[in-house]
């Protein structure tokens, strides 16, 4: 195990293992760590170069970390040292808030050519974060405070907010779903199911991840559609991580049906505010003209959902007379409307959607808890 790796290692077992790890810290820098942790979700790139500049500096004491380029007075690669440790580190141990891009020196409010004093003129949206950064950065260089106890505590913080109980988002969580014959029940309706999607995708949540939100939404549909005739022996593909290219992972959509012979059945391309355009269309096919798959949805939450639609038409028809495949553009929501009269149950709908809400927060990075916060609102103004 290299030094770097010993150093994040260490101060994270101190983190899990020490009850009163804040003691030693002022108010101030109690705050300053609060405020770092408690925004990590969407700020994402100010907590992986945080950790990266104090792990530098406990390996290399007289490094001033807030020269964080080479190109500046006596420098050193925050970029290169963070890809190599930190956010491998930060990805194994706190997932939720790992950088995807493998360093937080790719945002441009970081990535400025000026060192991390008070006065750096890099563009850190929140203020207050950026003054807790600042601080923290020129009280262990200004003030000689101790990187490893403000690593350490980071660290704990972290855990503590990992360990927070999560949002229950259980509709029917003590119902008999196969059952539901309550009068309060009855008034969820499909519009009205259908209207608080709407408003779920639509929200200014001032983080990224919304763009998940009408992937799981459909995806959800489709894990209830499965029991339908048309669905008869085939199988839903497990869904991908949200940042996995299809190239990559060899599959043709967001969401993929396969036959018998596990080959392509269907499959559906979301668009989160983007229209359905020509060119989408084009690249859909570069993407399953290789294939057998016989329907291919373009949907959106876009509205208007098609851009230049005659084009669109042709080049449709076209597709479909030389592959044999029918691509479908439409929008997300009059689609789930539909989805969901084939349902038995659509109420049931919305436990399965709040499931993999659930599951995709507990697993991967895009969806945040303000996500689960607002979805759970909208669930209780049902009833």
């Amino acid at each position: 195990m290299n030094e770097i790796r010993s150093i994040l290692e260490d101060a994270y077992r101190f983190a899990e293992s020490k009850d009163n790890i804040y003691s030693e810290l002022s108010e101030s820098q109690k705050n300053w760590i609060t405020i770092i942790t408690e925004k990590a979700e969407s700020q994402k790139a100010v907590l992986a170069v945080l950790i990266t500049s104090l792990s530098k500096k406990i390996e290399t004491p007289t490094q001033d970390v807030r020269y964080h380029k080479k190109e500046l007075p006596n420098g050193y690669s925050g970029r290169s040292f963070d890809t190599a440790y930190v956010t491998p580190f930060i990805s194994e141990k706190f997932q939720r808030f790992a950088m995807k891009s493998g360093s937080g020196w790719l945002t441009r409010s970081l990535e400025q050519a000026h060192p991390y004093t008070l006065e750096y003129p890099g563009r850190i949206l929140d203020k207050t974060v950026r003054e807790a950064f600042l601080q923290i950065l020129n009280d262990i260089e200004e003030n000689q405070a101790d990187p490893k106890k403000y690593l350490q505590a980071i660290f704990a913080s972290l855990i503590d907010v990992m360990a927070r109980p999560q949002v229950s988002l259980s509709l029917f969580e003590n119902t008999d779903k196969d059952s539901i014959q309550s009068s309060q029940s009855d008034t969820i309706t499909i519009n009205t199911i259908v209207n608080s999607l709407k408003y779920h995708f639509s929200f200014n949540y001032r983080v990224a991840g919304a763009s998940r939100l009408p992937v799981l939404a459909v995806y959800s549909a489709y894990e209830m559609l499965m029991a339908i005739e048309r669905y008869e022996g085939k199988t839903l593909s497990p869904l991908k991580s949200h940042t996995t290219s299809d190239i990559k992972s060899g599959g043709i959509g967001d969401i993929e049906v396969l036959d018998e012979n596990e080959d392509f059945f269907e499959a559906v391309e979301i668009k989160h505010n983007i229209p359905i355009s020509p060119q989408l269309v084009k690249d859909g096919y570069e993407k399953f003209c290789e294939t057998s798959v016989r329907r291919y949805y373009l949907l959106t939450t876009a509205e208007p959902n098609v851009n230049e639609p005659e084009i669109v038409d042709q080049l449709v028809q076209q597709i479909h007379r030389q592959h044999g495949c029918e691509v479908i553009g439409n929008g997300i929501l009059p689609s789930l409307k539909y989805y969901l009269r084939l349902l038995s149950n659509p109420k049931l709908f919305l436990d399965c959607y709040s499931e993999n809400l659930q599951l995709d927060f507990n697993q991967n990075t895009d969806i945040k808890a303000i996500h689960l916060r607002y979805w759970n609102e909208l669930l209780n103004s049902l009833l």
